[in-house]
């Protein structure tokens, strides 16, 4: 799904997971889907079958080094931001990354949020 293809666009330095963050590894990038809004064209598409979907794709980063952390954001950043392709019609940052603190382990976490665009 979109999480895969997120995962393939990004470098294969950084230690990717998708879905939750895995809890023996303490440097670890997450990449997570959910649903997005869905086209308001089902009935009467103007073109058959090329509807949009828009899920948001959610990064977060867990590491020991708070630099490293926000090295990898901006690595994501930009890679993702205003991307598209075949497949994505855009790929676009929702706000700004964001420091979450430290989790129960006192690893840094962050986290970058990006809303996509999906041809069907």
């Amino acid at each position: 799904m979109v999480a895969d293809r997120i995962y393939d666009l990004l470098p294969a330095s950084l230690p990717k997971t998708i879905g939750d963050l895995p809890s023996t590894e303490t440097d670890a990038v997450a990449i997570m889907e959910y649903n997005g809004a869905t086209s308001t064209e089902y009935f009467g598409m103007r073109n058959a079958g090329n509807s949009v979907f828009q899920p948001i794709v959610k990064v977060v980063i867990r590491t020991d080094s708070y630099e490293e952390g926000v090295a990898w954001s901006e690595l994501i950043q930009n890679t993702l931001h205003r991307y598209a392709n075949e497949y994505f019609i855009s790929i676009m940052m929702v706000g700004t990354p964001m420091y979450l603190g430290r989790d129960e382990m006192k690893l840094h976490e962050f986290q970058v949020t990006f809303q996509t665009q999906v041809k069907e």
